[in-house]
């Protein structure tokens, strides 16, 4: 078994067992949410998610990234970037605490105040942890951060549902992550070899912080980017519009996001390793693209052209309007893993500038369409995400022929083959079943059928990344001896 398998296999097992668990519990808490809590109060959430995430992103930098790539890290160096990222930590909860008055004004929603208020706790205890978190994934050691979060994530989740029960309302939310960040904070602590000494060291943080800060400000763009949507939905529309798309959105990504994720917190490091061989690192990214096509084009097609049952299923009657937007958002969701990969190829590979340049223009070009879509309508607005990705897509493409030498045709060939088998495999027996039976069933029945011919299919056409995904479940296998 090669490095690179072993390693995957390795970080799959404890990414998978993390999100594996965490995806069910994330489901049926969303669905109990959308029953104790009302659309005006789960669209307030949705506004609260906005401040929540950009906390976490801002919170972890690119800093730790920083140190992943450079591999053989010194203590100072570690030192450096802990305490440089602490004190912006420091500095970020102070202007959300700040500018809240503002933000609940903008929105008219004055209870937002207090709650971006106390999201600032959890920019200071994220900030705490992100170089632990790097010790980790810079030695490829995926299991301590993946039970960790796992943990903390289990214990945070009932919690929430209970106060919201008792009436806590979107406080309950509130609750959830920041127990969930504190605990994750004391088991890094805890846990984690590594303590941070009290040296900094300037010329260290002259040679991490131009990559680290690139890295940082991508983060950030990206996070305000994906939420700029429901930014704007949240502003020109009513909260209950909003609350119709994030439920719409939150069960488009479920899937995807649980491969994607793990594809991010793996690929990277171990792309890193491979950053001086040019033609092994081309290899191990095609190895993955193929891979990794499978799994996520079929889960976010079904996902697409079974929207309906789906919606019904999982919030009942009365959220209908989540359809449309399931079905658009799941198919931009189709291709959001080659993106990841591409960017992770280019981030360990590629000019440590040309990250953020291209990142810059995407969110650019995407922000012009987003504009223009929002006066229209929430499903045009969703019409644009699809558009964006499929640009995005072009842009990375191009990137990673012209400056990684990998020809377009050759990229196409690694996935364009799974993507069309799952579009043939996923519609065609949602057509068939529409009209013939109740939302259970045809769930059910859907799943059954879909997922049976896709694998035949497979298994007939014996595509490069069918042997690859194989020989990748036996390599899991094995690491658990």
């Amino acid at each position: 078994m090669s490095r690179v398998t072993r390693e995957t296999a390795d970080g799959m097992r404890w990414m998978l067992l993390q999100k594996c668990t965490l995806q069910p519990v994330t489901l049926v808490y969303s669905m109990v949410l959308a029953r104790l809590l009302s659309k005006e109060e789960m669209g307030v959430m949705g506004l609260t998610a906005i401040f929540f995430t950009a906390a976490g992103t801002l919170a972890a930098g690119g800093f730790g990234s920083a140190l992943i790539r450079k591999q053989n890290y010194t203590s100072a160096e570690a030192d450096t970037m802990f305490w440089f990222n602490l004190g912006m930590g420091l500095l970020i909860a102070l202007l959300f605490f700040c500018t809240a008055p503002w933000l609940a004004a903008f929105f008219e929603a004055p209870q937002l105040c207090n709650l971006v208020r106390a999201s600032a706790l959890i920019v200071l205890l994220n900030s705490a942890v992100n170089v632990h978190m790097a010790h980790y994934m810079a030695r490829r050691q995926f299991k301590a951060p993946a039970l960790i979060c796992l943990g903390s994530a289990l214990v945070a989740m009932p919690l929430c549902l209970l106060l919201a029960w008792q009436g806590w309302g979107v406080w309950a939310y509130m609750a959830q992550g920041i127990v969930s960040a504190l605990l994750s904070a004391l088991l890094f602590w805890f846990i984690c070899p590594w303590k941070p000494g009290w040296q900094f060291s300037m010329p260290s943080f002259r040679e991490l912080a131009p990559l680290g800060c690139r890295l940082a400000a991508t983060g950030l763009l990206d996070t305000a980017y994906i939420h700029a949507r429901a930014f704007f939905i949240g502003k020109v529309f009513t909260p209950a519009a909003l609350a119709g798309y994030k439920n719409g959105a939150q069960l488009a990504a479920m899937c995807p996001t649980v491969l994607c994720y793990m594809l991010d917190q793996i690929t990277f490091p171990i792309l890193s390793t491979l950053q001086n061989s040019p033609q092994k690192l081309i290899g191990v990214y095609r190895r993955y693209m193929r891979l990794f096509t499978l799994p996520i084009a079929w889960l976010c097609l079904f996902t697409a052209a079974f929207a309906e049952p789906i919606v019904h299923l999982c919030y009942g009657p009365g959220w209908e309007e989540c359809v449309p937007y399931l079905q658009i958002l799941s198919v931009s969701y189709a291709t959001w893993h080659l993106q990841i990969i591409n960017l992770n190829l280019l981030k360990a590979g590629g000019p440590p500038k040309l990250f953020l340049r291209l990142e810059l223009l995407k969110k650019c070009l995407g922000i012009g369409i987003l504009i223009g879509m929002f006066f229209i309508s929430v499903q045009a607005i969703c019409w644009g995400a699809l558009a964006t990705s499929v640009l995005c897509l072009s842009i990375n493409t191009w990137a990673t022929r012209r400056y990684m030498h990998l020809p377009v045709l050759l990229q196409l060939r690694d996935w364009l083959p799974g993507f069309t088998l799952a579009t043939a495999c996923t519609w065609g027996p949602a057509v068939v079943l529409a009209a013939h039976f109740s939302p259970q069933l045809q769930f059910s029945t859907g799943l059954l059928f879909s997922l049976s011919l896709y694998l035949s299919m497979l298994r007939l056409a014996e595509p490069a990344a069918l042997r690859d995904g194989w020989n990748l479940l036996q390599s899991l296998n094995n690491s658990k001896g």
